[in-house]
């Protein structure tokens, strides 16, 4: 059965820590606020996205960088170090950007599909394999 987009994000966190290991379940969250969720672990302005975009159809899980455009440049430069294995990790669709002037991102973006059990399946593992791959980049680079 079909869920509208709140349902759907507020059923993610759990289901996606039921999929993390130990070390990855302690993460905060922000929202769901109107069409997306958000989680870091610890800092905000680096943080895991899921956003539902019923316009274009498609939602994009990403790692977002929103602080200050040196330190965002620096993420994202050292996770380009390492496209290679993300990419072996993530998928083909994966995608490393500057997204604005100063926000940079690591992404991926999924057909949409209607907002069911199946699916939210399909996004928290997606969500899964993102956090496990990168996370510890992202704290090495801290």
């Amino acid at each position: 059965m079909a869920m509208k987009v709140q349902e759907f994000l507020r059923q993610l966190p759990e289901l996606l820590r039921s999929q993390l290991t130990p070390k990855l379940r302690g993460f905060h969250l922000v929202g769901p606020t109107g069409s997306l969720i958000k989680l870091h672990y610890g800092n905000p302005s680096v943080h895991y996205e899921v956003w539902v975009q019923r316009r274009v159809g498609v939602v994009e899980v990403g790692l977002h960088f929103e602080g200050r455009a040196d330190v965002n440049a620096r993420y994202l430069q050292r996770l380009s170090d390492h496209f290679a294995e993300i990419r072996a990790a993530l998928g083909p669709s994966i995608e490393a950007e500057q997204w604005t002037r100063s926000w940079t991102r690591i992404h991926q973006s999924l057909p949409l599909l209607p907002l069911d059990e199946d699916f939210l399946l399909e996004v928290s593992s997606h969500l899964a394999r993102m956090v496990t791959a990168l996370q510890p980049l992202v704290e090495e680079a801290s």
